[in-house]
This record gives structure tokens, sequence and C-alpha cells, in this order.
């Protein structure tokens, strides 16, 4: 794997976060939260200071959660603990991080869901899975998304195109092109009718109305109208905006808090947002000052006072808050 492959991979598994705010990863009090890294296809992990805690021995290797990390080696993959213990002997063509207690697995082409054990507690039978949320996770059988419990039993029949996690105990449907949202009994809390539609974050939800982008409060009431071309969810108190092709920030009166000056911005996560000017990306804070200024090729949001950038030509690093280099993948 190139180190620009590496990147784009790290940048999907730090991420990935569909219609709502990413989990924050954690591992244990002692050990700290530790970042995957990578050498000459070869994995391993620092801590926030840089440090290289866990040899860089594995074939891939993920961020922790819940106490477990994915590993690679010999071509599967599998979990190993804070003190680079293989919990989980790598036997998985596919996996995914913790959440909920349990992650999804695939095992002869069909996804299933073990415990932080490695116990199989759902057996594979489907032919897509997301990871748990709020005690239900969507999955795909059938040709079509529904919901299953923890016990893996049917909550919501598979009858969407597409489902999203729970969040705030709403889910984001998709039926026909258009988004609508469901209760965690499966009861239709409004109907697919939006043509764009994200999930709840902090007691609202982004949706297009009528040509508009207006916000959803939890009674499905429109809390908030906007006159912008585009609205994202809320992250820490603000909500990425467009005019005139221009990103910004608004606060949840509608208030714009960070004029739209930015070519693109990622979201608020520990008080900062990435932006992009000129092709270049850099670091803004909520009072729209610039506190790292753009001069990486990407730059993803920071996680554990941490984040991953690129600096073209297939490099790419660690910083932290202040832009300084923690860990670098050049010399």
């Amino acid at each position: 794997m190139k180190v620009a492959q590496i990147f784009y991979v790290l940048f999907l598994l730090l991420v990935l976060s569909c219609a709502g705010p990413s989990a924050t990863n954690v591992a244990n009090k002692e050990m700290g939260t530790l970042f995957p890294i990578a050498e000459d296809n070869n994995w391993g992990y620092i801590n926030k200071q840089g440090d290289v805690v866990i040899p860089l021995k594995y074939e891939g290797a993920v961020d922790f959660s819940e106490g477990r990390a994915l590993v690679k080696k010999n071509g599967k993959w599998g979990y190993i603990n804070e003190w680079d213990i293989l919990v989980i002997t790598p036997q998985y063509e596919e996996a995914r991080k913790f959440s909920d207690g349990l992650a999804y697995v695939k095992v002869d082409g069909a996804y299933g869901y073990i415990n932080s054990l490695g116990k199989m507690v759902i057996e594979p039978r489907f032919e897509k899975a997301t990871p748990f949320s709020e005690g239900l996770a969507s999955v795909k059988y059938n040709g079509q998304w529904g919901y299953i419990n923890k016990a893996g039993e049917t909550v919501v029949e598979p009858q969407y195109d597409n489902a999203f996690a729970f969040s705030e105990g709403r889910a984001l449907v998709m039926k026909d092109g258009l988004g609508g949202y469901i209760k965690k009994s499966g009861k239709v809390f409004i109907k697919p009718q939006f043509p764009y539609a994200e999930g709840y974050s902090e007691g609202l939800a982004s949706v297009q109305k009528n040509g508009r982008y207006v916000y959803l409060d939890r009674f499905g009431e429109v809390k908030l109208k906007t006159d912008f071309e585009s609205a994202r969810h809320f992250s820490e108190g603000v909500a990425a905006v467009s005019r005139g092709g221009k990103f910004g920030f608004i606060n949840k009166t509608g208030l714009l808090v960070v004029q739209p000056e930015f070519d693109q911005v990622g979201n608020f996560s520990e008080g900062i947002a990435s932006i992009k000017i000129d092709n270049k990306w850099g670091y803004v804070n909520k009072r729209g000052k610039v506190v790292i200024e753009p001069q990486f090729a990407s730059a993803i949001s920071f996680s554990g006072g941490l984040a991953i950038v690129e600096l073209g030509g297939g490099k790419w690093a660690y910083i932290d808050k202040k832009g300084n280099f923690i860990w670098k993948s050049f010399e």
C-alpha cells in the first residue's frame, strides 16, 4: 500500500460518519489515546507525544474504540488491546470498530456481529451491516435495509433503500431518493419526503424543504429556517453552511459566527475545524480566527488532541492544535 493510499484509508476510518457526529476514539486511561501509523506498509501505534508504543508489525491498523483496535495479520483482521495483546485472533475478511459493545465482521461473504471477547453473538447472514448505535443497527438483507437489536432480532423489517444510525432516538432512512425519520420502535416519525436530509445531532436535523434548508427539532417541527445554499448538522454548537459557493458556520439561532469565506470546511471537533483556502487546508476556531495556516493538501478533524494531515507527494503526519508535527511519515 502506497503512502497516499495509507492516508486515504486513515481518512476513511477516522472520519466515517453517516449523517451525524463521529465517535471519540478512546483507549485505556493508563495508555491514553493511541494513533495508528504506517511505514513501509507496516503498521503500529503512537501515543499523543509521538512515541511508538506498539511496534510497526501489522499489515493494517485502525484506531482504538472501546478498548479494542482492529489490526491485520496474514491477510485477516483481528483485534488487539492497548497492551498489544491479540484478544481476538485475526480471522475476518472484513471487520469494523466496536460500538455499543459489538462489532460487525464479514465471514464467507456475510456479515454478523461479535462481542469484545470474539464470540459471534449474531450469526453472519446479512448482505451489509453497520455499527450498533443506541441498541440498534441497520442491516441489509433481501436487498433492503432494516434494523436489528443486539439479540439479532428484527425490529424494523427491511424496507428502505438505505438506513443510518440512530441518534437521539431517531434514525434517518431513505426511500426512493427521499429522506425521512423513524423511531426506535420502527414507527415512522416523518415519512421520507426530503431531497436532502441528515441525522439528528444536538437536538436538530438539517433537511431541504420546499427548496430551502431548515432545521427540524426533536418533535419534527421547523426550528430554524435558513437562506443558505447548503446546511450541515450541528457539531459543538455550530453547523457548516454555504453561500455564494463559500463556507462558514452558524450557531443554533442562525447567526453567522464564522463568515462564509472558505472553499470548503470540515466539522468542528475539539474546538477547531478544518478549512480550505486556495486548495490548501488549515484550521479555524469558532471566532473565525485561523489558528493553523492553510498549508496541507488534506486535513481531517482533531480527535484525541491530534489530527492527520497530508502534505502532498505521499507525505502525511499527525499535528497538534498548534500545528506542530507530532509524528511524520517522512524525515
